[in-house]
């Protein structure tokens, strides 16, 4: 059943006001040319007669081109301005079809369909009623046409938005709407947050529960960090939002690299320590994606590899980085996991890339120990709701 907030929506669209409608026109057109019965109407506008009184009427929910051509000439107006009069005309139980069509025009022209089917989202690419009800019930937003507004996005303003934009909007949304569900209950403490990061990065070298712990901490303090899937049409790496006047951290499992993990997560600290006001005037800030003016990148690096592993230190190291025995001792006195170090190696020394990689990537561990029990896989859940309670359980016990 469509709500008569739907019909008047297309109504709107059409440029519809309280108008007559067929039935008052052809009837005021009838009265003016003489015409005696609906016999003599049906031959001189050249329509079968039952078809032309389910025309009037508005029972008919189809009527081809030839037929408002007919009855555009019988009532001197325009073709567009016929068809206007005779929307108004349907019953609203008939402008289903209308109210379907344009939500699917709307899903084809906001959503990447082939991406959200690649990450388990959707089932069907075809089946537009089964799409709507999957959107609405993760986003928890009443109509379709609320996606829209349901997030600022300033970063795809252009007209025409590439399956990129579609997608990176999708993951900017999805993430928005799961910190917001989550809703912190813990104030945001920025000097216990000062106190926290020198203790993070002893974390790193516990691979199955040393982000979980960072994340629980700090959530008690007010940040809320999650783990959202890597997008292969999106270019994000992290992100920082600000939800209910909260700082929150979204990290990705970014190319499978363990310390690409860590390295971002000290990069968006470093954005909740010093940009939260650029970050709430933007609505967010993405890391990786470059067409955006983004905040001081260089400075959230540079904060991040000195919290890790200092460019001293590797200037250290370096001349050892062959002997695997020297990094890993290294790395424990300097209570930071061997990947990192090998991490920072390789983006130091990126030329030639197709040499070095194959040599070092076996010091480089995948990501999904650490995030697999912290990654929200509402995207695929059957019940979004119940999936960030689990998450909820997860970071703040």
């Amino acid at each position: 059943m469509y709500k008569d907030a739907d019909i008047s929506a297309i109504y709107g669209l059409l440029g519809i006001s309280n108008q007559k409608s067929v039935k008052d026109l052809i009837d005021e057109k009838k009265e003016q040319l003489r015409i005696s019965s609906d016999r003599q109407l049906s031959n001189l506008i050249g329509i079968n007669k039952d078809t032309l009184t389910r025309i009037i009427s508005g029972e008919s929910k189809k009527v081809d081109l030839i037929s408002i051509i007919k009855i555009s000439n019988f009532l001197d107006l325009k073709i567009e301005d016929t068809v206007k009069v005779y929307v108004s005309s349907l019953k609203p139980e008939s402008i289903s079809e209308i109210e379907d069509n344009r939500k699917a025009n709307f899903i084809i022209r906001n959503f990447d369909l082939d991406g959200l089917k690649k990450i388990g989202f959707i089932k069907s690419k075809t089946d537009f009623k089964a799409i709507e009800e999957r959107i609405l019930k993760f986003f928890g937003i009443e109509t379709i046409f609320d996606y829209n507004t349901y997030v600022a996005y300033p970063l795809f303003s252009r007209g025409k938005k590439s399956s990129d934009d579609l997608m990176n909007t999708f993951w900017i949304k999805s993430a928005y709407s799961q910190l917001e569900k989550i809703n912190n209950p813990n104030d945001f403490d920025e000097e216990e947050l000062k106190k926290l990061i020198p203790k993070i990065r002893p974390y790193s070298r516990l691979e199955a529960n040393g982000l979980l712990t960072v994340i629980r901490a700090l959530y008690v303090i007010g940040v809320t960090v999650i783990v959202q899937k890597y997008v292969s049409k999106t270019a994000v790496k992290g992100a920082t939002f600000l939800v209910h006047g909260k700082p929150c951290i979204v990290l990705t499992d970014y190319h499978d690299r363990y310390d690409m993990l860590w390295f971002t997560l000290f990069h968006e600290l470093c954005h909740v320590m010093y940009d939260l006001d650029d970050v709430e005037r933007n609505g967010y800030h993405l890391t990786g994606y470059s067409d955006v003016l983004l905040l001081n990148e260089d400075r959230a690096n540079h904060f991040a590899r000195s919290m890790l592993f200092s460019s001293e230190k590797m200037d250290f190291i370096k001349p050892n980085i062959d002997n695997k025995f020297v990094v890993q001792k290294f790395a424990e006195e300097n209570t930071v996991h061997p990947s990192i170090i090998y991490g920072f190696y390789l983006y130091d020394n990126n030329e030639p890339s197709n040499i070095l990689y194959p040599k070092y990537r076996h010091f480089l561990i995948g990501s999904e120990k650490a995030v697999k029990v912290v990654k929200i896989n509402a995207w695929i859940a059957d019940d979004p709701k119940e999936e960030i309670e689990k998450i909820i359980e997860k970071i703040s016990n």
